[in-house]
């Protein structure tokens, strides 16, 4: 998978971005946000996805404030929302730090989503109508003809969250979208290579309403996408260990 010009290749601790690499980004993002709470909390979230903002990186609010030239306020509850994503944690006198993902989390994310998103799917297809096989089908046309790596996972999560939002279950799509979004940083990394044939598969079993193959299908992937993304973590861990 290719990365962006602000993209990552693993999960490896790099320089420190200043804060002009993230003012950039703050004017680039500000046509898109409608209020400074939006352009403070969309801004933070693409950068610590796309590793303008390095996993252990200290979240000083002062800081934060001075570049989006505002209070403290949006910044705190920004930073209170990433740390419900998972993006970034807090600690009594030390503020906000960008989370890191190991081993470990990435298993238990991962056998979490199994069993949400195939209880999602379970639920969705007994509801499905025709105008809702049709809006999939066209995120999922857009999705297949899109070229940029950025795009194609903006996309896919928007097929995914569109089919699990049929079930009318807030909390439930609530819970698959944090796991997702803990997971965006790593599937960036220049290792993870998207399987088209999976999203092909998944889709035709849901069209052909069949949940078994479509959980199945589910399963199997992420199981496979676990497997590597450990695998690189563990190898990374070890030659820091190492010291190589």
């Amino acid at each position: 998978m290719r990365t962006t010009e602000r993209g990552t290749t693993g999960p490896e601790r790099g320089q420190r971005v200043g804060g002009a690499q993230l003012a950039e980004l703050v004017e680039e993002m500000r046509p898109r946000s409608a209020t400074v709470q939006d352009l403070v909390l969309a801004t933070l979230r693409e950068a610590i996805v796309h590793g303008v903002i390095v996993p252990g990186s200290r979240l000083r609010q002062e800081d934060l404030a001075a570049i989006f030239n505002t209070s403290r306020i949006p910044v705190r509850e920004a930073l209170r929302a990433l740390e419900y994503e998972g993006l970034v944690e807090s600690e009594p006198h030390r503020g906000f730090t960008v989370t890191s993902l190991d081993a470990d989390q990435i298993e238990e994310i991962y056998d979490l989503r199994i069993v949400l998103e195939s209880h999602a799917v379970r639920l969705a297809l007994p509801l499905l109508t025709d105008v809702d096989l049709q809006e999939l089908q066209d995120i999922y046309d857009t999705m297949t003809a899109e070229t940029d790596a950025d795009q194609q996972l903006a996309l896919r999560e928007r097929f995914y969250l569109r089919l699990y939002s049929i079930t009318a279950r807030p909390r439930l799509v609530g819970l698959i979208a944090r796991m997702r979004q803990e997971v965006a940083r790593a599937l960036r990394w220049q290792l993870v290579q998207h399987s088209p044939a999976h999203h092909g598969d998944f889709f035709e079993a849901i069209k052909a309403g069949d949940a078994d193959r479509a959980t199945a299908e589910l399963a199997s992937h992420y199981r496979k996408v676990a497997a590597l993304l450990r695998r690189y973590l563990r190898e990374m861990k070890q030659r820091g260990s190492d010291g190589t």
